[in-house]
């Protein structure tokens, strides 16, 4: 859908300038869409490699134009598996390092503690806690689970239920529009 929007040729109103501006007045989203299909279709292998390099979310789009220009699979493949499992891995494993080292964290805790009163010492001591289970699972009790534990369980649990609520619902519309049908061709016949 995208290809056709993008390939369409400009209006018999406009001039060539005009058309031309009006690509630069699109969303950044639009943009970047224009942009990885036009690298595709030059550059198949190096514009799959950054698009599986870096977090976002239109690396699907990428898989789609790339099944769309033909590119072949082992390029794909080889080309995501770089990507995704050499490059993005390492970057993101040096955010996390960097961003939740000693010194990030300790300022982190004295910016929320100073800002939130409420806040004060309780936080330290939630984390500081933490690291001694961490480290030290044997001193954990079975019912001492931090509440934004229960929290996180009770929000999974509720997803599950969703979940099967939903596939329920849908076998029963299922059901009822195959009975229908039934009943309207019995009643015809």
């Amino acid at each position: 859908f995208f290809f056709l929007m993008i390939r369409r040729p400009p209006r018999s109103t406009q001039s060539r300038s005009s058309a031309a501006s009006d690509v630069y007045k699109r969303q950044l989203v639009d943009r970047i869409k224009l942009l990885i299909y036009k690298n595709l279709q030059k550059y198949g292998f190096i514009t799959v490699l950054l698009c599986a390099s870096i977090p976002n979310p239109l690396f699907d789009l990428a898989g789609i134009t790339c099944g769309h220009f033909l590119i072949p699979f082992t390029v794909f493949f080889l080309s995501t598996f770089i990507g995704k499992a050499i490059i993005k891995v390492h970057l993101q494993m040096l955010f996390v390092i960097f961003a939740f080292s000693e010194h990030h964290v300790e300022s982190l805790l004295a910016f929320l503690e100073r800002n939130i009163p409420f806040l004060k010492h309780n936080l330290s001591q939630m984390l500081e806690k933490q690291k001694q289970l961490l480290h030290r699972p044997d001193l954990a009790q079975s019912d001492d689970k931090p509440l934004i534990g229960k929290l996180w369980d009770l929000f999974i649990l509720g997803m599950v239920i969703f979940f099967v609520l939903s596939i329920i619902h849908s076998f029963v519309n299922d059901h009822l529009q195959s009975e229908r049908e039934k009943a309207k061709k019995n009643g015809k016949g």
